[in-house]
């Protein structure tokens, strides 16, 4: 992965309270928003997929039909577990 200018823009709208919780946990560990989402993109990245593990187990309205097949394009399109870096801490020198 090669480190380049940072030459564009990510809008996302969320909660606001949400965002608040998330950028005062960040600030306790020395990260910026902006910071974050560049790490979030780059283990993206690295892992040809989303860090973690996306779940069905308890989705409402869905029939269990539903879910079978959902969890198969699940699978089927998902990297799989040996691909998936798991890691307790990140130390980032910037």
């Amino acid at each position: 992965m090669e480190i380049t200018m940072k030459d564009s823009t990510v809008t996302a709208r969320i909660n606001s309270h949400l965002k608040r919780e998330a950028e005062d946990i960040l600030k306790k560990i020395g990260l910026s928003s902006s910071t974050a989402i560049s790490l979030f993109y780059s283990t993206v990245v690295l892992n040809k997929g989303l860090p973690f593990r996306l779940r069905l187990d308890s989705v409402p309205n869905m029939s269990l039909e539903e879910q079978k097949e959902t969890e198969k394009i699940l699978k089927k399109h998902s990297p799989s577990d040996k691909r998936i870096v798991k890691s307790e801490s990140i130390e980032v020198s910037l």
